[in-house]
């Protein structure tokens, strides 16, 4: 009778030479785990500051509406209510990153005045109402060197693969020709 056949099928037959695969196989898997899970990371960060840089600037956009157009220098103050905005919806990130997006108290947001045909820059809208389309822009660099440290695995690449920045842009009408 053969010793093997009297066993229950709940023991466990493990052979010798299989003792060490499940090292090898976790070898091979843990480089991969840790590369997802820092990943979840950096996308979910990235996800985050893309939806802050969007809403800061239709923020900004809107608040471009509140500025008389009857004053002088409408044009100078329409910037400088929309950079003024972004810089205190934007408070939250850290100091370095908010100086490469938007620069000191938001001087680096670019604010654009188009004409009613469209014409005046990326972003600018056609419109015939007579009003001015103005473009609120943010543009927030993700391949600063000290933003993401950046893994460099063999067979897979870079993780986590990013690009080279995120753009928010807000774009309002304002009564009239500025």
């Amino acid at each position: 009778m053969d010793p093997q056949r009297n066993k229950s099928p709940e023991s466990p037959v493990q052979p010798k030479h299989q003792s060490g695969a499940t090292a090898i196989e976790f070898a091979f898997v843990l480089p991969l785990l840790i590369a997802l899970t820092y990943a979840l990371f950096v996308y979910s960060y990235v996800y985050v500051v893309y939806e802050s840089i969007n809403f800061a600037a239709q923020q900004g956009a809107e608040a471009a509406v509140a500025v008389d157009p009857g004053v002088d220098d409408v044009a100078g103050l329409i910037t400088v209510r929309a950079q003024t905005t972004i810089a205190s919806v934007l408070d939250w990130l850290p100091e370095s990153q908010r100086a490469a997006s938007i620069g000191p108290n938001g001087s680096a947001v670019l604010v654009t005045f188009c004409s009613p045909s469209g014409g005046g820059g990326q972003y600018c809208p056609a419109v015939e109402t007579g009003a001015t389309p103005v473009v609120v822009r943010i543009n927030f660099p993700l391949l600063a060197p000290n933003l993401f440290p950046v893994l460099e695995l063999p067979l897979i690449g870079t993780v986590p693969p990013l690009p080279a920045a995120i753009v928010g842009v807000g774009v309002v009408l304002i009564p009239g020709q500025i």
